[in-house]
């Protein structure tokens, strides 16, 4: 687990498993599965998700759960499941508590999502490359899927005015 911002931390598993109980954390897990991902929150036992209000993320406490995977083709990656894990982020660290932003191996999802994240707040206000280039600097564990990198690429402009 590692600060990349004020507040803001990512991880993997093991690092939602050890803070999920400590007061004074929220947890964004971006993953279908693994302990308190979408799937193990709402319990299915189905391959996909049920459909409904929880499709694409679900909330316990101070847990949200997004039904994110890691996949080729960026348009598997809903634009308002990621909105509202960024809306999360915010959130909890308007609200004082600190997040952690995890997905199973705490090298792609989740990274990205804090990436895109520091963008909407205008740590990066550089072209997405450098901005990469940078945020490997800070967190050299990042190495994206392609799908999740061509989304954040595809949406960079738009997070820059705090958006999808």
């Amino acid at each position: 687990m590692k600060e990349v911002y004020k507040g803001l931390y990512i991880g993997d598993d093991e690092s939602a498993e050890r803070v999920k109980d400590r007061s004074g954390f929220s947890i964004l897990r971006c993953c279908k599965f693994g302990p308190d991902g979408h799937k193990d929150l709402l319990g299915y036992d189905t391959q996909s998700a049920p459909e409904g209000k929880n499709k694409y993320w679900v909330r316990r406490g101070n847990i949200l759960a997004l039904n994110m995977l890691d996949l080729h083709d960026p348009n598997f990656v809903p634009d308002e499941m990621v909105q509202q894990g960024l809306d999360f982020i915010k959130d909890r660290l308007e609200a004082g508590d600190k997040v952690l932003v995890a997905c199973n191996h705490g090298a792609s999802r989740g990274p990205t999502m804090a990436l895109m994240y520091l963008r909407t707040v205008g740590d990066f206000p550089y072209g997405f490359l450098q901005s990469e280039r940078i945020f490997r600097g800070i967190y050299p564990k990042y190495d994206p899927g392609i799908g999740i990198n061509q989304f954040a690429r595809m949406h960079w402009a738009n997070l820059g005015n705090g958006k999808v």
